[in-house]
């Protein structure tokens, strides 16, 4: 039934050995639809997620601005872990832009992890990824120009580029989508000369 979670599993611990009968009465999937909300920044972030099929994208709002954090595709992590563990205000809002499919991980299905054998080498390893993408995050922001950040998503995630608008690919890269408009063309041009 999570096939494509298990087998995310294996990636990342081939070492953890677990029958999945015990596993999956304490998981449970949600449909979501484009557009629908799963938390919102101040809620608590009552779960942690797996993108089983759709996308998904993580935003925070300043000064009636929105700045996309992630993309959420099939086969990865979400939610705010911190909100989740200490059941404080979540510091983002996470948002299905596709039609959607996600993976909800409540407390009892993360205590399975934790007590299984080399179950917290998978949580270490499934936070190690995210510490890595918020280092390449942070860094790129300060780094990289506009450019530079959409030239490197369209070698390692061209599949994201046909997925998502254009609204939120700009908002992603710190930029107006006019100015997305401009870059893209300028890049196509450079391509094409």
């Amino acid at each position: 039934m999570y096939q494509s979670f298990f087998v995310y599993i294996q990636q990342l611990s081939p070492e953890l050995k677990f029958d999945t009968k015990l596993i999956e009465p304490l998981l449970k999937s949600q449909k979501l639809s484009k557009g629908e909300f799963i938390f919102h920044r101040d809620d608590i972030c009552k779960s942690v997620y797996f993108t089983l099929q759709g996308c998904l994208r993580s935003f925070v709002i300043k000064n009636s601005k929105e700045y996309t954090l992630f993309f959420h595709l099939e086969n990865h992590t979400f939610g705010d872990y911190e909100s989740f563990q200490k059941c404080t205000p979540a510091c983002f809002s996470c948002q299905a832009i596709e039609n959607s499919e996600i993976l909800i991980f409540n407390n009892r299905a993360m205590d399975f992890f934790e007590n299984a054998p080399h179950g917290q080498k998978l949580l270490r390893a499934i936070a190690e990824d995210l510490a890595f993408l918020l280092r390449d995050k942070l860094l790129s922001l300060f780094l990289d120009t506009p450019e530079e950040r959409y030239l490197k998503l369209l070698k390692t995630e061209p599949e994201l580029l046909r997925r998502i608008s254009q609204y939120y690919l700009a908002s992603y890269l710190g930029i107006e989508p006019e100015s997305l408009s401009r870059l893209k063309r300028r890049v196509y041009q450079q391509k094409n000369s």
